[in-house]
């Protein structure tokens, strides 16, 4: 992916607006609501099926994102908050993170390289409180906070060099949950109930990120 200050700015709004605009924002709208309600099994049923539109948003801004190469906190006047903030949770991601990154996008595509064994936790076999404490912790990451400021900016048309900061937050908040990932092993296609309603948010998860890729790889 482009460096978002080097992208025609029609070409750079539209990416912005497809990544703030992914299924996992409403995904985790709908998980947060469902956490707040008592337990029950219709309760785990559906935290299951919209855990699962989280992970597949998740790993659709995967494909866009793994491919931003820059520093996000390159170029950033250092004595800022944001290049502070930045800066600290960078350094606190690339000093703990156990896999590279074609071993998570390996991970993504459904295997495991030699380099890289299969966590032992298994999302699919947390008991149930212990899963209702990931799921909370995973809605409540800072990439949510963010996306919210970063629609403010885009509705108020902000010019280009305000929305890169915002994207480098967003980015840096991305790489915050992709790293509160990286110790669970999760297959969403487990178990999964081919409902009309499920296959229709996939076949569309799908065709987004096809389209996507088309737009916004870089030559």
């Amino acid at each position: 992916m482009k460096n978002i200050m080097e992208m025609d700015p029609i070409e750079a709004l539209e990416l912005l607006n497809m990544l703030v605009n992914n299924q996992i924002f409403a995904a985790r709208d709908r998980l947060k609501a469902l956490l707040n309600e008592a337990p029950s099994a219709e309760n785990e049923q559906k935290l299951e099926t919209e855990f699962r539109e989280f992970y597949c948003g998740y790993e659709s801004l995967a494909c866009f994102l793994d491919t931003y190469e820059e520093d996000p906190v390159e170029g950033l006047a250092p004595h800022t908050r944001v290049a502070k903030e930045l800066k600290r949770h960078r350094e606190y991601i690339l000093a703990n993170r156990k896999t590279t990154l074609e071993e998570r996008m390996s991970r993504r595509a459904g295997a495991y390289m030699y380099s890289d064994p299969m966590p032992e936790k298994k999302i699919s076999e947390l008991p149930p409180d212990a899963y209702r404490q990931l799921l909370w912790m995973l809605v409540n990451l800072e990439l949510f906070s963010v996306r919210e400021r970063f629609l403010v900016l885009l509705e108020r048309k902000a010019p280009l060099p305000e929305l890169d900061v915002v994207f480098r937050e967003f980015f840096v908040a991305y790489e915050l949950l992709e790293f509160a990932l990286e110790d669970y092993h999760y297959d969403p296609d487990e178990g999964l109930e081919m409902r009309p309603e499920v296959l229709e948010r996939l076949e569309q998860s799908v065709a987004d990120i096809e389209a996507g890729g088309k737009t916004y790889s870089t030559a």
